[in-house]
């Protein structure tokens, strides 16, 4: 068994590296509603693919870079619309002011549809509406977390 200083010491390193793990996210699809600024203005990419096929993913940024695409001045959040349909699938890319959102309010978060015929996305970063959502981050973070704890709890045991 480790001596007191030494078990404290294990701890600690424990704890740095949980904080480490679960600090502020970098994803542009973020869950953080207290950084979100509803008098932020920024760029959003415009684009559907009722009226054009590149909107689609994957995404070629590339159609943003040369002037193929527009992106529009937003003063809320960009957000993606994916609706799946049996033989089709719509992408909308805009700003959150151009949906019709009765009830529901642009936190920066990802909404599946209940039976999985679509998402809802926003997000707050210049034209970040062109990425997929982040997925397994979070997932990530906890593997990288049970790994240390592992190894800190065989160091205490033997």
């Amino acid at each position: 068994l480790l001596s007191q200083p030494m078990h404290w010491l294990v701890v600690f390193v424990i704890v740095s590296l949980f904080a480490l793990l679960i600090g502020p996210s970098t994803s542009s699809f973020s869950a953080d509603q207290d950084h979100y600024c509803r008098d932020q203005v920024t760029d959003c990419v415009e684009c559907d693919t009722q009226q054009d096929s590149r909107c689609a993913d994957p995404f070629d940024t590339d159609l943003l870079t040369s002037g193929a695409l527009q992106s529009v001045r937003c003063n809320g959040v960009c957000s993606k619309l994916v609706q799946r349909s049996p033989d089709s699938t719509r992408v909308r890319r805009t700003c959150s002011q151009n949906l019709r959102l009765q009830k529901l309010s642009p936190y920066l978060v990802c909404i599946d549809e209940s039976r999985g015929n679509g998402q809802l996305c926003f997000c707050e970063e210049k034209n970040c509406n062109f990425a997929p959502p982040a997925t397994g981050e979070a997932a990530g973070r906890l593997v990288l977390l049970m790994i240390a704890v592992g190894r800190a709890t065989a160091m205490l045991c033997c």
